[in-house]
């Protein structure tokens, strides 16, 4: 009843732009970037986001009676933050903590209702090409990922996988946020053929233009063409796009090479 009356905001962790130049991609990739963790020291930063875990995910669900069996619900809190960016099965996970998919789907529901992650959905395609079409699911937030996963105490180091899945994290992370910030109304969606070529992220926008976006935290980036050039064989007038830690744009066969700040910046001219 409050259509014409009420606005709707969501306010995400800050961004690389607002942080300017107080930003520290390493700690953003370990704490995130919620105000009262990013901007203390690492103790408090760990304190914080253990609380948060402990008591506003768990109590808060649990005070407001979102799920009865709350053993239940935090098993599944763990392995969700564990499989966080990777395709969601139900099914194995409802195995795992010998409760029913369709109760899997309702958790999933719940952490997207209260606004502690986001699912991205698998990119359709009217043309014949097997598809797959189960979400991934991310959690809103770098730093409380890692203390779901009790992960806040591992030093991230580059070149190691979870450095790389923390940097994918934070990187789709905040192109939701500047999405929702800006107004874009950009669709974003991932891809994935059966026969496993995939693309981190793709990005639609209104205007139809298509980005195809390869996400690899690495200087030299590398083993980003198979999914680039499969998404490109089903959307010809795609522009394929590799945001990565280099120091500088370059272009290499069709793929066009920015340092991730750039690339983010680019998408939204």
């Amino acid at each position: 009843m409050l259509g014409g009356r009420a606005w709707q905001r969501h306010l995400y962790p800050l961004t690389y732009v607002e942080l300017k130049e107080k930003f520290d991609l390493e700690r953003a990739l370990k704490f995130g970037t919620l105000p009262s963790v990013y901007l203390s020291d690492d103790e408090s930063a760990s304190e914080t986001l253990d609380s948060y875990f402990d008591i506003y995910i768990a109590e808060e669900v649990k005070a407001e009676a979102l799920v009865r069996n709350i053993g239940a619900f935090i098993s599944f809190l763990k392995l969700a933050g564990a499989e966080s960016g990777e395709i969601v099965n139900f099914s194995n996970i409802s195995q795992e903590i010998n409760v029913s998919s369709n109760t899997i789907k309702e958790y999933y529901q719940i952490l997207e209702d209260t606004l502690l992650g986001n699912f991205l959905l698998a990119y359709s395609s009217s043309q014949r090409k097997k598809l797959t079409k189960s979400p991934k699911f991310y959690f809103f937030d770098t730093g409380v990922k890692h203390a779901i996963q009790v992960l806040l105490g591992v030093k991230l180091e580059s070149g190691t996988k979870l450095y790389g899945n923390a940097f994918e994290h934070f990187v789709i992370n905040q192109i939701i946020a500047i999405n929702s910030y800006s107004k874009s109304k950009y669709d974003l969606s991932y891809y994935r053929t059966a026969a496993g070529a995939e693309v981190d992220l793709i990005v639609k926008t209104p205007q139809g233009k298509t980005f195809a976006i390869e996400i690899k935290s690495s200087e030299n980036p590398r083993d980003f063409l198979p999914g680039l050039k499969s998404f490109k064989e089903l959307e010809p007038n795609a522009e394929l796009l590799c945001f990565s830690t280099a120091p500088y744009y370059r272009l290499e066969k069709e793929v066009k090479i920015f340092p991730w700040q750039e690339g983010i910046e680019y998408i939204f001219s």
